[in-house]
């Protein structure tokens, strides 16, 4: 339609015309280039960890280059590690938890792609997107006792808060993957909770 409209223009020469097609042409081959670049690259394997309080409420942090966005702990998976290893050890170096219990695990493998536009390290540039294992941990601690300088900071605070509250604070390219964590795991998190009153 834009084209087609300057091209009709009758303040557009026959050269201009040439030069506004070529334009075009080249601006099209590079977005398609690109996203064939984007399909070539393989998706990174990382964790997220989900963790719950006997309040049944969620852990999340605030990211500190995404401020005003909240997101539960997530980190890469080392080459040779196991998907469960790898979840405890991101869950102590991003928030300073190791007492933690794992309770339930999603039974897929979740991708999502990074944005164009997101600004990424070298070593993120490298992958389309994260695919990613996820688990639910309890554990009885408070915000105080989380630490996180142990490894690089990732989070600027964290805090609890219910796990549906997690749609509304997410950024946006994550929010399908939530939608899928939240569906299976508030149930768990409710049954897990009304079990352990039992026992008291």
């Amino acid at each position: 339609m834009f084209y087609s409209t300057v091209q009709n223009s009758p303040y557009v020469t026959f050269g201009n015309s040439w030069k506004i097609e070529t334009t075009l042409k080249l601006l099209v081959i590079e977005k398609l280039e690109r996203k064939l670049i984007r399909m070539e690259k393989p998706y990174r394997k990382n964790v997220g960890m989900v963790v719950f309080n006997s309040r049944g409420e969620v852990l999340v942090g605030e990211r500190s280059n995404f401020p005003g966005s909240w997101q539960f702990p997530q980190g890469g998976i080392d080459e040779a590690e196991d998907p469960t290893t790898a979840a405890l050890r991101e869950l102590y170096e991003e928030v300073g938890i190791d007492s933690g219990k794992i309770i339930a695990e999603y039974p897929d493998w979740i991708p999502y792609d990074f944005p164009e536009n997101l600004p990424l390290n070298r070593h993120l540039q490298k992958y389309k997107g994260q695919i990613q294992k996820w688990f639910l941990i309890h554990w009885n601690g408070e915000v105080n006792d989380c630490k996180l300088d142990i490894y690089e900071r990732e989070f600027e605070t964290v805090r609890f808060i219910p796990i549906e509250n997690t749609l509304a604070t997410v950024v946006p390219f994550k929010i399908d993957v939530y939608y899928k964590i939240v569906e299976e795991f508030k149930p768990k998190i409710h049954t897990f909770l009304q079990e352990v009153k039992k026992k008291l």
